[in-house]
């Protein structure tokens, strides 16, 4: 009998590990905070912080890649088997230290909003460029004249001056749209994640736990703070100023600073960690989540988050130059930032 093969539907990921998830649950659940809608939910790990296909990439064969879902696996099995090391703050070791920041890296990059945030500012950073190359029409037509000289290809001043007028008056008309395509974000971030390893490595680590056992990290769906230690309001992960700031389970805060490889321990005391969540959850992009249903509710409501987005992480400009100017990207603090209202017509 000649069977049909049954279609496998889309898979669907953790972008916020059950493993990591379970640091922050009571009785098998979280309760969940979402700032757009305004709504606070409890729900198992199991269905929380989903995504379809967000790891999966295809080659130039159009095949099917799972790498990055096998690297992760790996990452998240290692720090699993470390928590409680971490928690304790007692023996652990070089390599699970590895597992720990490898997976706050992924933690920075791996979400929706951080693939959202990698194609605006892909878009912007392309948008400002095309700003930039047709500031005038002389300036375009000599971008022209030496790309098509690079191409081995000939072109008439006559010519070069009206696709340039063309272009000038397309870019300035502003009536397109730049679309990014999902998997150059994931390979951007991705190319990312080994930068901000690299940054994390040589910082000095300190486990800062709540003196008050009834006092409880919140985590979120952008759980990584970037911070700075002297107050600047633009800050990257490889400044000497940073302050990475890492909720790893309800009962341990993650602190990376400086640059001496020093590890340590510390302690927060109640108004430290409500402080600290909200910098958590103003730091959101959408999802907030907690053991305490009611600890939730009054933080949501005191920050009123309720239907808020957050303001972006990176802003895209240009800096003037004397031969006109140069497209740049800066990474900037959105938890300074006042939550940012969603009219009932903006797409949640």
């Amino acid at each position: 009998m000649k069977t049909t093969p049954k279609l496998q539907g889309p898979k669907r990921q953790h972008y916020l590990p059950r493993m990591y998830q379970k640091g922050f649950s009571t009785d098998g659940g979280v309760a969940v905070f979402d700032r757009h809608t305004g709504i606070t939910r409890r729900q198992t790990v199991e269905n929380t912080g989903l995504e379809t296909h967000i790891y999966t990439f295809e080659d130039n064969q159009g095949r099917r890649r799972y790498e990055i879902e096998e690297m992760l696996s790996q990452v998240e099995a290692g720090l699993a088997n470390a928590i409680p090391r971490f928690e304790a703050a007692k023996g652990y070791t070089d390599t699970d230290v590895e597992f720990l920041i490898s997976f706050i890296a992924f933690a920075e990059l791996r979400t929706p909003g951080a693939m959202t945030e990698a194609k605006l500012v892909k878009a912007g950073f392309v948008d400002v460029v095309a700003q930039v190359a047709t500031e005038s029409v002389e300036r375009t037509m000599k971008l022209l004249a030496a790309m098509y000289r690079e191409k081995g290809e000939h072109r008439t001043q006559v010519e070069l001056l009206a696709e340039a007028e063309g272009l000038v008056k397309f870019v300035r008309g502003g009536q397109y749209v730049i679309e990014v395509d999902p998997q150059s974000a994931l390979m951007e971030n991705l190319r990312l994640w080994r930068v901000i390893i690299d940054s994390l490595i040589p910082r000095d680590l300190q486990i800062i736990r709540p003196i008050d056992p009834q006092s409880r990290y919140v985590t979120s769906d952008s759980p990584v703070v970037l911070e700075s230690r002297f107050g600047d309001s633009h800050v990257g992960f490889g400044s000497e100023e940073a302050m990475i700031l890492f909720p790893l389970t309800a009962n341990c805060l993650i602190s990376l600073m400086g640059n001496k490889g020093r590890r340590g321990t510390g302690i927060a005391r109640p108004e430290q960690v409500d402080r600290m969540n909200d910098v958590l959850a103003l730091n959101a992009d959408r999802y907030i989540i907690s053991s305490d249903d009611d600890g939730l509710q009054r933080l949501v409501e005191r920050l009123k988050l309720s239907k808020t987005k957050r303001a972006p992480k990176h802003i895209v400009g240009r800096f003037p130059t004397e031969d006109g100017a140069l497209a740049f990207v800066q990474r900037v603090l959105p938890h300074r930032s006042p939550p940012v209202k969603i009219h009932q017509d903006d797409p949640a």
